[in-house]
């Protein structure tokens, strides 16, 4: 009796051991289930919302565009500002023109002779040619944004400290003598140049979206 015992009870608590690992086991499964589950929601819901330029990381601001891509940003801005100049009435294009010039020249205003006609005027040779054949298509809001804030970016990385005949530095020079010229000084009566106190590492400093 004694060892039937002593059988009986070790057979029950390895039945028990058992239960308690399968149970174990089963509560593993389920959880690694539920956190995988909310883990996809989590990664589906961020897809979802939409981007805010103005909750960009400095980082992602400071990555400066290639030379073609800069190119096309300046082109953009420029066809941005004369349908919002001409059709829109917001005005938001002005607040991000105004952004660049004060950033970069540090002026406070607009050339006082602008007149919206300008803004297509006399179009840069080394710009993407401006399609005169068919409507050109109209840059977004968020696409004009992140050609201003793309612009600062290539002008902090390429601005030349000294006479250079690389590619990037002559692009700056074009972009900032274009821009200055065609919005912010008078030509034949002021000469362009940047802020006193430029500094091309300063550019993006506290830059939020100015259309917002």
């Amino acid at each position: 009796m004694d060892i039937a015992a002593s059988v009986f009870s070790w057979s029950f608590l390895g039945m028990e051991v058992t239960t308690w690992l399968l149970m174990l086991v089963l509560v593993m499964v389920l959880s690694a289930t539920f956190l995988s589950s909310k883990k996809a929601s989590i990664y589906e819901s961020f897809e979802n919302q939409p981007v805010d330029l103005s909750a960009l990381t400095t980082q992602a601001l400071d990555a400066p565009p290639s030379t073609s891509e800069l190119k096309n940003h300046y082109k953009a801005l420029l066809i941005f500002t004369n349908d919002d100049l001409r059709n829109n009435g917001t005005k938001k294009s002005a607040r991000i023109l105004a952004d660049f010039r004060n950033r970069v020249y540090g002026r406070s205003s607009f050339r006082d002779d602008l007149k919206t006609d300008d803004i297509l005027a006399d179009w840069p040779t080394w710009l993407p040619p401006l399609e005169t054949s068919i409507t050109e298509p109209v840059p977004t809001q968020e696409q004009a944004v992140t050609a201003e804030s793309k612009m600062l970016a290539y002008v902090a990385r390429n601005f030349p400290q000294e006479p250079s005949q690389d590619e990037s530095a002559s692009t700056v020079r074009s972009l900032l003598s274009d821009f200055g010229y065609r919005f912010v000084f008078k030509k034949g009566i002021e000469t362009e140049r940047v802020a006193p106190d430029f500094a091309p590492n300063r550019l993006l400093k506290d830059w939020v979206n100015p259309a917002a």
